[in-house]
């Protein structure tokens, strides 16, 4: 009885933070495109700072890059490249580092 419950609170805040939002996913996917290049792989409506909002997720040639887009205007709001470790066994290795060993190499290839 509990889970009905609390699904049923979710679905109606959802529901809520939707009514809020006068932007739709394809507008926001739109906007996002349009300044970013990329391929979205992820979109979500959520709460930040008491306001809807759009937290697309992109991968570029740069990696993975989070946008956040205001829900009411399509304007994006913060959008800042994820750092994602690469493991290596017990070793992490930054992203950033392995591609740049990978550029060195490509550019030091006969």
């Amino acid at each position: 009885m509990k889970q009905k419950l609390d699904r049923l609170i979710k679905a109606k805040k959802k529901a809520a933070l939707v009514d809020a939002c006068s932007v739709s996913i394809e507008q926001a996917v739109r906007a996002v495109l349009t300044s970013i290049e990329g391929t979205v792989i992820d979109a979500k409506l959520k709460v930040k700072n008491e306001q809807a909002v759009w937290r697309m997720k992109l991968l570029t040639s740069g990696g993975r890059v989070k946008v956040y887009i205001d829900g009411r205007s399509g304007k994006i709001l913060e959008a800042f490249r994820e750092e994602l470790p690469i493991r290596t066994d017990s070793l992490v290795i930054p992203a950033v580092i392995v591609a740049e060993h990978l550029q060195n190499l490509e550019s030091t290839s006969v």
